[in-house]
Parts: structure tokens; C-alpha cells; sequence
């Protein structure tokens, strides 16, 4: 008798969902329902809970009260970007280690989707891996939503001053940060110019952007989900393209890594330094 043998499951590529300051994993996933439930089509969704404990964040109470823990990436004020950066790299250390306990692969990762810190955070770890001081080799690109400050305009000045220095280690004359993003922003939301200022940082090219009608929360309106989706999917399928070409380019003899590589054990080490010393200059 012939054994039934089941057709193994195809692995899809991986996004990480990073959620805002305090909040959580949990939350966010909520918040996330209709958005998650077009992007679970074609990625595996993972939502982690962002390493320090917070009080509740804006917009997650009275609705979420009473839920096991709220957490932020980052801290409220930092002296200095160097430092901010330093703060960067311990959470995509720590990102690191939570994805391996769940057995993510880290080449599956091709994506991290934001909102509000965690969009910062996101568009950081893809900076991470533009300069080359990343696990993830094959991240592509991020998707920051109501990403800010909170208003905090010395904070959004650090985060100009680490993407340029990021823009010209990379080569660009411009400033801009060269990943491929998609941004949108709530023209109700409180921290609206937090966020078009920081599009304002991306290269045009590589970027998309959107609008939708609403506060500091995701897009909850069926059209404004689908744009979101479709920006998505563009991105995607441009960023994979490209980085098609990259690679070939990196693998041919004249290609020289522009900072330290990370160690053996794929630790950030002398080109976050090089890095973070360019930010006191």
C-alpha cells in the first residue's frame, strides 16, 4: 500500500512586527488584525514585546488595561546619538536573540514593519544592515507607521544626525537614508510632522509614502489598509530586485565592506565603533 506523504509547507520570508512605547507584542497584534490579516498572505508575522518595562504608552489605555506588561525599545532621553546608537545596537542584539528562540532564521527575515518607536526602531535596523553591521542579510526593507518623537525635536535632530552619517558612509552626497521604506502617518495623529520629517530623511527613490485619515493608531479604514498593503508589495518586489543586483556586485572581487565586519559570532563590533565615533566629531 502507498503511504500518504504530505507536501511539506512552504517557508515564507519573515516580518517582524515592532510595536510602539508601551505597549506590547500582545497589543500590537490587535491593533495590527486587519493589516496582519492581507500581510499573513505572503510573510510570516512575528511579534516580539520590545525589551524594557513601560508605563502604558498613548492611545493603549483605558482599552488595554489590565494586560500582563507594557514595554518600550528605547530610552526616553539620551545625551547623545552615539549613545542612541549604542541603545540601537543592544536591541537588535537582543531582537537577535529572541528571534532564535523562536527558530527564526535569521536570512528569512526580509522585512520589519514599525509603529511609532517601533518604527524608528525598524528603520534603524534596516540601517543596521545597509552599513553591514547586521545578522540579517537579507533584509530588505521597513514599514514605519506613526513613526516619531512624540513631538521631541532634539530627539528627531539625533535621529537626522545618525542618518547622515549612515547616508555618506554609504557614499550619497544627500543625507538621505538610502533604504527602502514605506511610511505613512495619520494627519490626525499628534506627532503627523514627527512623521513626515523623518520621510522627509529617505531617499525619494526609495521611498513611498501615505497619508491616511486618522490619529496614533494603524490604519483601520478597508481602502487605507489596502494602499498600505499595495505600497508594501511595490517595495517588496523593488527592493528584492535590487538587492539581486547588489549582491552580485559584493561577490565580485572589487568589492570592500565599507565598515568592520561583525565577528564569528556576528557581534557588532569595530564599524559600530567607527560609527559612533563619526557622531561626537
Amino acid at each position: 500500500m502507498l503511504r500518504n506523504i504530505k507536501q511539506a509547507k512552504v517557508r515564507k520570508p519573515v516580518m517582524v512586527m515592532l510595536h510602539g512605547a508601551g505597549s506590547s507584542g500582545a497589543i500590537f497584534g490587535i491593533q495590527t488584525h486587519l493589516l496582519a490579516k492581507e500581510l499573513s498572505k505572503k510573510y510570516d508575522l512575528v511579534y516580539i514585546d520590545a525589551p524594557a518595562a513601560s508605563e502604558p504608552g498613548p492611545g493603549v489605555l483605558p482599552l488595554f488595561a489590565g494586560m500582563p506588561g507594557y514595554y518600550r525599545w528605547l530610552a526616553p532621553e539620551l545625551p547623545t546619538a552615539s549613545i542612541r546608537l549604542a541603545e540601537l545596537a543592544d536591541v537588535a542584539r537582543y531582537l537577535e536573540t529572541q528571534l532564535d528562540f523562536q527558530n527564526i532564521n535569521p536570512q528569512d527575515v526580509v522585512a520589519f514593519l514599525g509603529f511609532s518607536q517601533g518604527a524608528l526602531v525598524a528603520l534603524a535596523l534596516l540601517g543596521l544592515q545597509l552599513v553591514e553591521q547586521s545578522r540579517w542579510e537579507n533584509l530588505r526593507f521597513s514599514v514605519a507607521i506613526g513613526a516619531g518623537t512624540s513631538g521631541n525635536t532634539a530627539q528627531m535632530d539625533g535621529v537626522e544626525k545618525i542618518v547622515g552619517q549612515m547616508s555618506k558612509i554609504l557614499g550619497r552626497q544627500d543625507d538621505k537614508f538610502s533604504g527602502y521604506t514605506v511610511q505613512a502617518s495619520g494627519v490626525r495623529d499628534p506627532y503627523y510632522k514627527d512623521g513626515r520629517r523623518l520621510a522627509s530623511m529617505c531617499a525619494l527613490e526609495k521611498t513611498k509614502t501615505m497619508d491616511y485619515r486618522d490619529g496614533h493608531v494603524v490604519p483601520r479604514q478597508k481602502t487605507e489598509v489596502s494602499k498600505l498593503v499595495e505600497m508594501i508589495r511595490c517595495i517588496d518586489e523593488t527592493s528584492r530586485a535590487t538587492s539581486s543586483g547588489t549582491q552580485q556586485e559584493r561577490n565580485g572581487s572589487m568589492y570592500e565592506p565599507m565598515l568592520s565586519p561583525l565577528d564569528k559570532a556576528g557581534n557588532i563590533t569595530g564599524g559600530l565603533a567607527m560609527l559612533a565615533a563619526s557622531l561626537q566629531a
